[in-house]
Protein backbone atom coordinates (compact mmCIF):
# COMPACT_ATOMS: atom_id res chain seq x y z
CA UNK A 1 0.00 0.00 0.00
CA UNK A 2 1.11 3.52 -0.80
CA UNK A 3 0.53 6.31 1.79
CA UNK A 4 1.21 9.99 2.33
CA UNK A 5 3.19 10.57 5.55
CA UNK A 6 3.12 12.68 7.97
CA UNK A 7 7.06 13.67 7.89
CA UNK A 8 9.13 14.42 4.75
CA UNK A 9 10.89 10.53 4.36
CA UNK A 10 13.74 9.55 1.91
CA UNK A 11 12.32 7.39 -0.98
CA UNK A 12 13.28 3.62 -0.32
CA UNK A 13 12.72 2.82 -4.09
CA UNK A 14 13.35 3.05 -8.00
CA UNK A 15 10.68 6.48 -7.70
CA UNK A 16 13.25 8.39 -5.62
CA UNK A 17 14.59 10.31 -9.03
CA UNK A 18 11.18 10.97 -10.28
CA UNK A 19 9.31 12.44 -7.16
CA UNK A 20 12.28 14.69 -6.32
CA UNK A 21 10.62 16.38 -9.57
CA UNK A 22 7.21 16.58 -7.62
CA UNK A 23 8.02 20.46 -6.32
CA UNK A 24 8.16 21.29 -2.76
CA UNK A 25 4.75 19.71 -1.29
CA UNK A 26 5.16 16.76 -3.28
CA UNK A 27 8.68 16.10 -1.89
CA UNK A 28 7.16 17.06 1.54
CA UNK A 29 4.43 14.45 1.10
CA UNK A 30 6.76 11.64 0.05
CA UNK A 31 4.82 8.49 -0.78
CA UNK A 32 6.39 4.96 0.91
CA UNK A 33 5.31 1.77 -0.70
CA UNK A 34 4.07 -0.75 1.46
CA UNK A 35 2.21 -3.89 0.37
CA UNK A 36 2.22 -6.37 2.98
CA UNK A 37 1.73 -3.94 6.68
CA UNK A 38 -1.70 -2.02 6.54
CA UNK A 39 -0.65 1.58 7.70
CA UNK A 40 -2.82 3.54 9.01
CA UNK A 41 -2.04 7.69 9.26
CA UNK A 42 -3.61 9.68 12.07
CA UNK A 43 -5.13 12.92 10.52
CA UNK A 44 -7.28 15.04 12.98
CA UNK A 45 -10.03 16.89 10.31
CA UNK A 46 -12.10 19.79 12.23
CA UNK A 47 -14.93 19.52 10.20
CA UNK A 48 -17.38 22.24 10.92
CA UNK A 49 -21.03 21.29 10.47
CA UNK A 50 -23.90 24.11 9.25
CA UNK A 51 -26.21 25.96 11.76
CA UNK A 52 -28.71 24.66 9.27
CA UNK A 53 -29.45 21.07 8.38
CA UNK A 54 -27.36 20.96 5.14
CA UNK A 55 -26.54 17.81 3.22
CA UNK A 56 -23.44 16.13 1.94
CA UNK A 57 -21.19 17.16 5.71
CA UNK A 58 -22.25 20.86 5.18
CA UNK A 59 -19.27 23.04 6.68
CA UNK A 60 -18.06 26.44 7.00
CA UNK A 61 -14.18 27.39 6.60
CA UNK A 62 -13.57 29.10 9.52
CA UNK A 63 -11.31 26.49 11.17
CA UNK A 64 -10.42 23.99 8.63
CA UNK A 65 -7.51 26.23 6.72
CA UNK A 66 -5.36 26.11 10.04
CA UNK A 67 -5.98 21.97 10.05
CA UNK A 68 -3.04 19.67 9.67
CA UNK A 69 -6.12 17.97 6.98
CA UNK A 70 -6.22 21.45 5.62
CA UNK A 71 -2.27 21.39 4.80
CA UNK A 72 -2.09 17.48 3.50
CA UNK A 73 -4.95 18.86 0.95
CA UNK A 74 -3.64 21.93 -0.20
CA UNK A 75 0.12 20.03 -1.43
CA UNK A 76 -1.54 17.02 -3.14
CA UNK A 77 -4.35 20.48 -4.90
CA UNK A 78 -1.33 22.85 -5.47
CA UNK A 79 1.17 19.70 -7.09
CA UNK A 80 -0.89 16.72 -8.23
CA UNK A 81 -2.96 16.72 -11.23
CA UNK A 82 -5.53 14.20 -10.37
CA UNK A 83 -6.92 14.72 -6.62
CA UNK A 84 -10.10 12.06 -5.88
CA UNK A 85 -12.20 11.57 -2.90
CA UNK A 86 -13.97 8.29 -2.06
CA UNK A 87 -15.24 6.75 1.15
CA UNK A 88 -18.76 5.57 2.60
CA UNK A 89 -21.54 7.98 2.40
CA UNK A 90 -21.79 11.04 4.59
CA UNK A 91 -18.69 11.12 5.61
CA UNK A 92 -17.52 14.26 4.80
CA UNK A 93 -16.42 13.77 0.91
CA UNK A 94 -18.19 16.26 -0.45
CA UNK A 95 -16.80 18.84 2.35
CA UNK A 96 -13.03 17.60 1.24
CA UNK A 97 -13.86 18.20 -2.45
CA UNK A 98 -15.56 21.87 -1.42
CA UNK A 99 -12.18 22.05 0.01
CA UNK A 100 -10.09 21.29 -2.59
CA UNK A 101 -11.93 23.03 -5.15
CA UNK A 102 -11.22 26.09 -3.19
CA UNK A 103 -7.29 25.71 -2.74
CA UNK A 104 -6.97 25.08 -6.58
CA UNK A 105 -8.76 28.22 -6.95
CA UNK A 106 -6.74 29.87 -4.95
CA UNK A 107 -3.61 28.53 -6.17
CA UNK A 108 -5.04 29.61 -10.30
CA UNK A 109 -5.52 26.01 -11.40
CA UNK A 110 -8.01 25.10 -13.89
CA UNK A 111 -10.34 22.58 -12.21
CA UNK A 112 -12.34 20.08 -14.22
CA UNK A 113 -14.50 17.85 -12.00
CA UNK A 114 -16.04 14.37 -11.82
CA UNK A 115 -18.45 13.04 -9.67
CA UNK A 116 -20.34 9.78 -9.98
CA UNK A 117 -23.79 11.28 -9.03
CA UNK A 118 -23.39 14.13 -11.69
CA UNK A 119 -21.56 11.64 -14.45
CA UNK A 120 -24.15 8.67 -14.15
CA UNK A 121 -26.50 11.03 -15.60
CA UNK A 122 -25.77 10.83 -19.38
CA UNK A 123 -26.09 6.49 -18.85
CA UNK A 124 -29.98 7.03 -17.10
CA UNK A 125 -31.70 7.98 -20.10
CA UNK A 126 -34.62 6.24 -21.44
CA UNK A 127 -33.60 4.95 -24.42
CA UNK A 128 -30.65 3.16 -22.24
CA UNK A 129 -33.17 2.55 -19.18
CA UNK A 130 -35.34 0.71 -21.37
CA UNK A 131 -32.78 -1.77 -22.32
CA UNK A 132 -31.01 -1.69 -18.92
CA UNK A 133 -33.32 -0.64 -16.07
CA UNK A 134 -32.31 0.38 -12.30
CA UNK A 135 -32.11 -2.68 -10.17
CA UNK A 136 -32.35 -3.17 -6.19
CA UNK A 137 -29.24 -1.86 -5.65
CA UNK A 138 -28.88 0.89 -7.95
CA UNK A 139 -27.81 1.40 -11.98
CA UNK A 140 -27.97 -1.90 -13.89
CA UNK A 141 -24.49 -3.61 -13.65
CA UNK A 142 -24.31 -2.87 -17.53
CA UNK A 143 -24.55 0.85 -17.06
CA UNK A 144 -22.08 0.72 -13.81
CA UNK A 145 -19.59 -0.85 -15.84
CA UNK A 146 -20.03 1.21 -18.53
CA UNK A 147 -19.95 4.62 -16.26
CA UNK A 148 -16.45 3.30 -14.64
CA UNK A 149 -15.17 1.94 -18.00
CA UNK A 150 -15.85 5.70 -19.78
CA UNK A 151 -14.63 7.55 -16.35
CA UNK A 152 -10.94 5.73 -16.37
CA UNK A 153 -10.64 6.33 -20.30
CA UNK A 154 -12.11 10.08 -19.75
CA UNK A 155 -9.58 10.60 -17.28
CA UNK A 156 -6.88 9.32 -19.10
CA UNK A 157 -7.77 11.33 -22.14
CA UNK A 158 -8.53 14.46 -20.42
CA UNK A 159 -5.37 14.65 -19.11
CA UNK A 160 -3.52 13.73 -22.35
CA UNK A 161 -5.11 16.50 -24.38
CA UNK A 162 -4.71 18.98 -21.15
CA UNK A 163 -1.02 18.71 -20.46
CA UNK A 164 -0.64 22.55 -18.56
CA UNK A 165 0.20 21.99 -15.02
CA UNK A 166 -1.98 24.22 -13.94
CA UNK A 167 -4.83 22.04 -15.40
CA UNK A 168 -6.01 19.88 -12.93
CA UNK A 169 -8.99 16.91 -12.10
CA UNK A 170 -11.12 16.74 -8.64
CA UNK A 171 -13.20 14.27 -7.89
CA UNK A 172 -15.30 11.78 -6.06
CA UNK A 173 -15.72 8.02 -6.59
CA UNK A 174 -18.16 5.96 -4.19
CA UNK A 175 -15.99 3.04 -4.80
CA UNK A 176 -18.12 0.45 -2.44
CA UNK A 177 -20.74 -1.38 -4.99
CA UNK A 178 -19.32 -0.77 -8.02
CA UNK A 179 -19.50 3.29 -8.32
CA UNK A 180 -16.10 3.85 -9.98
CA UNK A 181 -14.33 0.99 -8.43
CA UNK A 182 -12.72 0.62 -11.59
CA UNK A 183 -10.60 3.72 -10.68
CA UNK A 184 -8.98 1.30 -7.78
CA UNK A 185 -8.80 -1.44 -10.22
CA UNK A 186 -5.01 -2.47 -11.54
CA UNK A 187 -6.27 -2.51 -15.50
CA UNK A 188 -4.04 -3.07 -18.74
CA UNK A 189 -5.15 0.58 -20.11
CA UNK A 190 -3.51 3.91 -20.42
CA UNK A 191 -5.90 5.35 -17.63
CA UNK A 192 -3.70 2.52 -15.23
CA UNK A 193 -0.36 4.63 -15.58
CA UNK A 194 -1.83 7.83 -14.39
CA UNK A 195 -4.29 6.50 -11.63
CA UNK A 196 -0.98 4.42 -10.29
CA UNK A 197 1.41 7.35 -10.74
CA UNK A 198 2.67 9.96 -7.95
CA UNK A 199 0.64 12.53 -9.57
CA UNK A 200 -2.32 11.27 -8.67
CA UNK A 201 -3.64 11.41 -4.93
CA UNK A 202 -6.71 9.19 -3.34
CA UNK A 203 -8.10 10.92 0.15
CA UNK A 204 -11.00 9.03 2.45
CA UNK A 205 -12.28 10.60 5.39
CA UNK A 206 -12.54 8.30 8.62
CA UNK A 207 -15.46 9.90 10.87
CA UNK A 208 -15.81 8.97 14.75
CA UNK A 209 -18.71 6.30 15.43
CA UNK A 210 -20.30 9.82 17.43
CA UNK A 211 -19.69 12.23 14.03
CA UNK A 212 -20.90 9.74 11.68
CA UNK A 213 -24.14 8.84 13.38
CA UNK A 214 -24.51 13.20 13.66
CA UNK A 215 -23.86 13.35 9.72
CA UNK A 216 -25.90 10.42 8.93
CA UNK A 217 -29.05 12.37 10.66
CA UNK A 218 -28.30 15.34 8.67
CA UNK A 219 -27.89 13.18 5.27
CA UNK A 220 -31.42 11.45 6.34
CA UNK A 221 -33.03 14.99 7.05
CA UNK A 222 -31.31 16.61 3.94
CA UNK A 223 -32.33 13.81 1.75
CA UNK A 224 -35.82 14.16 3.06
CA UNK A 225 -36.19 17.88 2.23
CA UNK A 226 -33.05 19.01 0.24
CA UNK A 227 -31.74 22.57 0.81
CA UNK A 228 -29.42 22.57 -2.12
CA UNK A 229 -30.36 20.94 -5.37
CA UNK A 230 -27.22 18.63 -5.09
CA UNK A 231 -28.64 17.34 -1.62
CA UNK A 232 -31.23 15.59 -3.82
CA UNK A 233 -28.99 13.45 -5.48
CA UNK A 234 -26.41 12.42 -2.52
CA UNK A 235 -26.84 8.80 -1.76
CA UNK A 236 -30.09 7.87 -0.08
CA UNK A 237 -30.77 6.85 3.41
CA UNK A 238 -30.99 2.87 2.36
CA UNK A 239 -27.76 3.52 0.10
CA UNK A 240 -26.20 4.74 2.97
CA UNK A 241 -26.89 2.08 5.11
CA UNK A 242 -26.11 -0.75 2.43
CA UNK A 243 -22.84 0.93 1.83
CA UNK A 244 -21.58 0.34 5.39
CA UNK A 245 -23.31 -3.51 5.59
CA UNK A 246 -20.94 -4.12 2.06
CA UNK A 247 -17.70 -2.40 3.98
CA UNK A 248 -18.57 -4.99 6.62
CA UNK A 249 -19.56 -8.10 4.98
CA UNK A 250 -16.22 -7.66 2.86
CA UNK A 251 -13.89 -6.75 5.37
CA UNK A 252 -14.42 -10.49 7.07
CA UNK A 253 -15.42 -12.10 4.08
CA UNK A 254 -11.33 -10.70 2.78
CA UNK A 255 -10.29 -11.75 6.35
CA UNK A 256 -9.24 -8.35 7.38
CA UNK A 257 -10.52 -8.46 10.49
CA UNK A 258 -11.54 -11.29 12.87
CA UNK A 259 -15.05 -12.13 13.58
CA UNK A 260 -14.36 -11.86 17.28
CA UNK A 261 -13.01 -8.15 16.59
CA UNK A 262 -16.22 -6.47 15.16
CA UNK A 263 -19.21 -5.90 16.17
CA UNK A 264 -21.84 -9.04 16.11
CA UNK A 265 -24.61 -6.69 15.02
CA UNK A 266 -22.76 -4.80 12.30
CA UNK A 267 -22.48 -1.35 13.62
CA UNK A 268 -19.48 1.00 12.34
CA UNK A 269 -15.83 0.28 13.02
CA UNK A 270 -13.24 2.86 12.25
CA UNK A 271 -10.64 -0.41 12.27
CA UNK A 272 -12.74 -2.14 9.55
CA UNK A 273 -13.37 1.03 7.71
CA UNK A 274 -10.02 1.86 7.81
CA UNK A 275 -8.65 -1.77 6.58
CA UNK A 276 -11.43 -2.18 3.77
CA UNK A 277 -10.51 1.14 2.11
CA UNK A 278 -6.64 0.69 2.47
CA UNK A 279 -7.46 -2.92 1.13
CA UNK A 280 -9.47 -0.84 -2.06
CA UNK A 281 -6.97 1.57 -2.53
CA UNK A 282 -3.57 -0.42 -1.95
CA UNK A 283 -2.62 0.02 -5.36
CA UNK A 284 -3.06 3.94 -5.11
CA UNK A 285 -1.37 6.86 -3.21
CA UNK A 286 -3.67 7.30 -0.34
CA UNK A 287 -4.18 8.46 2.60
CA UNK A 288 -7.43 8.56 5.70
CA UNK A 289 -8.33 11.98 6.73
CA UNK A 290 -9.57 11.30 10.31
CA UNK A 291 -13.08 13.08 11.70
CA UNK A 292 -13.38 13.69 14.82
CA UNK A 293 -15.02 17.05 15.51
CA UNK A 294 -18.45 18.98 14.91
CA UNK A 295 -18.15 22.74 14.62
CA UNK A 296 -21.32 25.41 14.34
CA UNK A 297 -20.54 27.48 10.76
CA UNK A 298 -22.39 28.03 7.97
CA UNK A 299 -22.85 26.74 4.09
CA UNK A 300 -23.14 23.76 2.56
CA UNK A 301 -21.17 21.31 1.47
CA UNK A 302 -22.38 21.63 -1.96
CA UNK A 303 -21.97 25.38 -2.64
CA UNK A 304 -18.84 25.38 -5.07
CA UNK A 305 -16.69 27.78 -5.97
CA UNK A 306 -17.29 28.82 -9.66
CA UNK A 307 -15.03 28.38 -12.63
CA UNK A 308 -14.91 24.69 -12.88
CA UNK A 309 -16.34 22.85 -15.42
CA UNK A 310 -17.62 18.72 -15.60
CA UNK A 311 -16.45 15.97 -17.11
CA UNK A 312 -19.67 14.71 -18.07
CA UNK A 313 -20.09 11.93 -21.43
CA UNK A 314 -22.12 13.03 -24.08
CA UNK A 315 -24.71 10.70 -25.53
CA UNK A 316 -22.26 9.36 -28.00
CA UNK A 317 -19.84 8.40 -25.79
CA UNK A 318 -22.32 6.85 -23.22
CA UNK A 319 -24.02 5.13 -26.36
CA UNK A 320 -20.44 4.11 -27.15
CA UNK A 321 -19.39 3.00 -23.48
CA UNK A 322 -22.89 0.72 -23.29
CA UNK A 323 -21.83 -0.47 -26.58
CA UNK A 324 -17.94 -1.71 -25.83
CA UNK A 325 -18.87 -3.14 -22.44
CA UNK A 326 -21.89 -5.39 -24.35
CA UNK A 327 -18.81 -6.78 -26.37
CA UNK A 328 -16.26 -7.51 -23.33
CA UNK A 329 -19.14 -8.95 -21.20
CA UNK A 330 -22.86 -10.48 -20.90
CA UNK A 331 -25.28 -9.11 -18.75
CA UNK A 332 -24.69 -12.14 -16.58
CA UNK A 333 -20.66 -11.24 -16.60
CA UNK A 334 -21.60 -7.62 -15.66
CA UNK A 335 -23.95 -8.51 -12.61
CA UNK A 336 -20.79 -10.99 -11.45
CA UNK A 337 -18.12 -8.18 -12.44
CA UNK A 338 -20.45 -5.53 -10.04
CA UNK A 339 -20.43 -8.30 -7.44
CA UNK A 340 -16.95 -8.88 -7.59
CA UNK A 341 -16.24 -4.57 -7.41
CA UNK A 342 -13.62 -4.89 -4.10
CA UNK A 343 -11.29 -7.34 -5.44
CA UNK A 344 -8.51 -5.35 -6.96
Amino acid sequence: MRVFLDAPQIPKNHCAARRATLGAACSFLQMSYRFETVIFVRVIAAFVLSSRVSGGCAISTDNFSETSTWKVLNDAVRHCRLVLFTGLPASGKSFLLREAVLIAKTAERRVKMIRWDIALAPFQEERILAKYPDVVDGSHPIVRRAAGHWGRQSIALWLEKNSDPTEIIIGEVPIVGNRYSEFVQTLPDQAEQVLASDSAAFFYPVPTPEVLEKLEAIRRATFAKPQHPHEAKDAPPATMDLAWRLTHEKALQLGLVAPDDVDAHGKYSEIVYRRFFDHLLQHRVSRALEVDAIYSGSGSAHDLASGFTELIATPTDAASAIAEVEMMMSAEEAAQAVQDWYKV
